[in-house]
């Protein structure tokens, strides 16, 4: 029996590669286009729009705040999540009533003087700085503009006094708004973006949504915890050293220290220049009490809370602190690093693990 002759393979196209690399190439440079395109509209609506996304993102965080707080009530008390949300609320609103009931008098009266004092204690300061033969040829080149001005002026930045009344107004029911209605319906909302994604990745990009949440909420806890134990340190510190309303030096640096680091210098100012209008001693000795605090946070109260949240690295917090800051002012320092925090915990799931296909590294470990 005769063997069958092999087939003739027709001779390769010498063109055919070249034609078919040209039409991917035709395909995705229009692709890889239109992606930079819509990147860059992203970006410039994020830019435009910059000061309402913060609110909107400080209403998120503080929903989040309310639903975790929530759903701890319901486990203890089996109440359905709703009236668990209704009676955290009812909590919250009792608490600041109380609060304004029993010491508004106290903390007002204290935070009048304060406004008044500070000024003339500025211009004392400014004396004694400029009856020194250094200060006398310092003083020419550290005076810029109204020196006498600037720890009101420092205060009122930061409390957003000089801003429009009635946009901060409308500001802070928008985030009470939002955060309200993400703290009673957050699985839809949590839903609704997870379909945006494909079927195959909505188990992850739950999983993501959560961590982030996650995150945020121990944040704002450990916030919150270093905030009320600095706070009533600093007060106990001043009122023991004889340093005039130390109530009220005490409610501006626990509500300082909400932005980190940044919030702990700034915090230091008013009480600084006080205590060096009485004496400089004195303002020694509250320059090492705010030292000795800031070492309390440092070494004690941020490793107790980074047992449960990401370590953020100081340069990068101060870099999103000054970089939100000159774009969105005031909110940009106050929630720059909140939005670090749930940043990095997005780029570590999605770049890092998925993309890279690194999973080594998980949740960054706390020291």
């Amino acid at each position: 029996m005769a063997r069958a002759k092999p087939p003739v393979l027709a001779p390769p196209d010498r063109h055919g590669g070249r034609e078919n690399a040209s039409w991917q190439a035709a395909v995705t440079i229009p692709r890889t286009l239109a992606y930079i395109t819509l990147v860059g509209l992203a970006v410039l609506f994020l830019w435009l729009t910059i000061r309402v996304d913060l609110l909107i993102f400080a209403g998120v965080l503080f929903g989040i705040c309310l639903r975790r707080t929530a759903a701890a009530l319901r486990r203890l008390t089996r109440l359905p999540i709703g009236w668990s949300l209704l009676v955290v609320v009812l909590l919250i609103l009792a608490f600041f009533v109380g609060m304004v009931w029993f010491s508004s008098e106290k903390i007002s009266s204290q935070i009048n003087e304060l406004s008044e004092r500070l000024p003339a204690a500025s211009v004392t300061v400014e004396n004694m700085i400029s009856q020194s033969t250094l200060g006398k040829m310092l003083m020419p080149r550290l005076v810029i503009g109204n020196f006498r001005a600037f720890p009101t002026t420092a205060l009122q930045s930061f409390f957003g006094l000089a801003v429009n009344v009635v946009g901060v107004v409308g500001g802070v029911v928008l985030i009470m708004f939002v955060a309200l209605y993400v703290a009673a319906e957050s699985p839809r909302y949590a839903a609704g973006l997870v379909l945006l994604v494909p079927p195959a990745r909505r188990a992850r990009a739950a999983e993501i949504l959560h961590e982030a949440a996650s995150v945020m909420w121990y944040w704002m806890l450990g916030r919150l915890f270093s905030m009320s134990v600095l706070g009533i340190i600093i007060a106990l510190g001043l009122w023991l050293l004889g340093v005039p309303l130390p109530i009220a030096l005490g409610f501006i640096a626990g509500t300082m220290i909400f932005v980190p680091y940044i919030g702990s210098i700034l915090s230091a100012i008013p009480s600084g220049v006080i205590a060096a209008s009485i004496d400089l001693t004195l303002a020694t000795y509250v320059i090492a009490l705010y030292i000795g605090v800031h070492l309390i946070e440092g070494y004690i109260l941020v490793p107790m809370v980074q047992r449960r949240v990401m370590h953020l690295p100081p340069a990068l917090t101060l870099s999103a602190q000054v970089i939100l800051a000159v774009l969105a002012g005031f909110l940009g320092l106050l929630f720059a690093t909140p939005l670090v925090a749930a940043a990095l915990v997005m780029i570590r799931m999605i770049y890092v693990e998925d993309i890279l296909g690194d999973r080594r590294i998980g949740k960054p470990a706390q020291e």
